[in-house]
């Protein structure tokens, strides 16, 4: 009798320790999702030296209270928590652990520093939770992890965007590379040198320009030496407006396309010389020109749905505003197609059932499937014209029609 009992209760225990476990495993598929809301981790440099960054924060909330306007998801309203990283790993990773651990957020969007996000990562593995983030190192989704999504473009594809934009003015042969050495500025620096190499140009120079410089001067003087038909500056808006000053400075007219490390508006507002951004490019992510009708709708969104302290003390919202938008309009689409009864998996197999999915923000349509977490790949670039007015190229003296 004794033994029968002790087998039952060891059976007992067995079947209730599963069932607990199941009962855990489905408590932390769908943790930060109430019968009413969905709790979403906004992670971003509020403060800091990257803090212009925090645009790209703005425009995901401009779309959640804008969703929530219409009744929301399945019954569902969005709820977003914010986090400030600084642009610093180690604040990230703290913030990233109390947005998970404390907040208890079903996934996090944004993480605009590739340095922060890189650190963040392992965190995001282990507890498996979603992301979706703006962070251009490739390394974040490239071997494809189950729960991390790219719909917006990584450094590969601004980078031979870079790279590719710089070629197509014509006899371009004497490129010159600015960088920062680290990983952020790598992952578009070598996308943009092996298209080079593909397209056979060699980099004829490869310059350093860290992080916090005030100075370029022996980087513009070493360019003029070069007799450069083309820079690439894989650098941070601040560095890259140094460049720009210090190249004006020393009438050294060349062509300069930047990294999306910065925004176009803001790294004009920066240089704060009409004649030092004259030939001044970057990448540019969108499906048509600002201002016009197919954008001017979510510049009235930003302006209905932000408060004052989230938007531009001056101006318009600049380009990093819609960048942030298309993490959020994939959230939401996924949300949408894993039924009213959202989990973790079944967000992230909604997320793999994207193919040809238009968000009305990006140049490109976003594709992603089981293998594949990097939704876009297709670009332009963004300069002004020989009248001064800002202007979308398909290629070097090709306007987007």
């Amino acid at each position: 009798m004794k033994t029968w009992n002790h087998r039952f209760t060891a059976l007992g225990l067995a079947l209730l320790l599963s069932t607990l476990g199941s009962i855990t495993a489905r408590a932390d598929s769908t943790q930060g999702i109430t019968d009413t809301t969905i709790r979403i981790g906004n992670m971003g440099p509020y403060t800091g030296d990257a803090s212009s960054f925090s645009a790209l924060n703005y425009g995901p909330m401009a779309y959640f209270r804008y969703i929530n306007s219409q009744g929301g998801i399945h019954g569902r309203k969005f709820e977003m928590v914010t986090a400030d990283d600084a642009c610093k790993e180690t604040t990230g990773i703290a913030a990233a652990k109390k947005l998970i651990y404390q907040d208890k957020v079903f996934m996090v969007l944004v993480t605009p520093c590739s340095g922060v996000a890189m650190a963040i990562k392992p965190t995001l593995l282990e507890d498996g939770l979603p992301w979706i983030g703006v962070s251009a190192n490739p390394k974040l989704t490239t071997p494809t992890v189950p729960n991390m999504f790219h719909v917006t473009y990584t450094g590969v594809y601004s980078g031979r965007a870079m790279a590719g934009f710089a070629l197509s003015k014509p006899n371009t042969k004497k490129v010159v590379l600015v960088a920062h050495t680290n990983d952020w500025a790598r992952g578009y620096c070598d996308p943009a040198t092996e298209l080079m190499k593909e397209k056979g140009v060699e980099p004829v120079m490869n310059l350093a320009l860290e992080r916090g410089s005030t100075d370029a001067t022996a980087q513009a003087l070493r360019i003029k030496a070069a007799n450069a038909d083309f820079v690439l500056g894989c650098l941070y808006e601040a560095e890259l407006a140094i460049l720009l000053r210090d190249l004006h400075k020393y009438s050294i007219s060349v062509p300069v396309i930047g990294a999306l490390g910065a925004d176009f508006e803001s790294t004009h507002k920066r240089v704060n010389n009409p004649a030092a951004v004259k030939n001044f490019y970057l990448p540019y992510q969108f499906k048509a020109p600002m201002g016009s009708p197919t954008m001017k709708k979510w510049e009235e969104m930003f302006v209905k749905f932000l408060e004052k302290s989230e938007l531009p003390e001056n101006g318009v919202p600049t380009n990093f505003y819609y960048f942030g938008l298309p993490p959020a309009i994939a959230t939401v689409e996924a949300f949408r197609r894993a039924g009213p009864q959202p989990t973790r998996e079944k967000f992230i197999a909604a997320m793999e059932t994207l193919k040809d999915f238009d968000t009305g923000v990006l140049a490109d349509k976003v594709t992603i499937n089981r293998d594949n977490h990097v939704g876009v790949h297709v670009m332009y670039a963004v300069g002004l014209n020989e009248q001064g007015k800002q202007t979308v190229f398909t290629a070097w003296g090709k306007p987007l029609q």
